[in-house]
């Protein structure tokens, strides 16, 4: 009897240690931001330059480590970004297309495990 009982109890701790090394495992979502830059017919720009950055407004205060990150858009306008944390981010966009200069600016609240998507209107300066 007993060692029906000691088998028993050795399950179901092994079923409990199993569960519990399992279930602590899962993966939290990606924070992803998504820049899609428009011209102002709204019409999708490739090959634009999308910085994400926080900068900080008050004087002697140094900008965040690697919240910086940079890409081009795709050819239907957008650049994806992934971080660990929530943030608000400054965008900056410039693309150039002959002698002529575009730039566009915003901001994008990144959500903890969310996908966030901000539209930037790119207009010649």
């Amino acid at each position: 009897m007993k060692t029906n009982t000691h088998k028993i109890t050795r399950i179901i701790f092994a079923f409990l240690f199993i569960t519990s090394i399992f279930s602590s495992c899962t993966k939290e979502k990606d924070t992803i931001g998504i820049i899609k830059v428009v011209n102002s017919n709204g019409n999708a720009v490739e090959g634009a330059t999308v910085v994400l950055d926080q900068n900080n407004g008050q004087p002697g205060n140094e900008d965040i480590d690697k919240l910086r990150q940079e890409a081009l858009t795709d050819a239907s306008g957008r650049a994806e970004f992934k971080y660990t944390y929530e943030a608000i981010l400054d965008v900056e966009v410039d693309y150039e297309n002959g002698n002529t200069t575009y730039e566009g600016s915003g901001v994008i609240r990144l959500l903890r495990g969310k996908t966030e998507t901000e539209t930037i209107e790119i207009n010649p300066i």
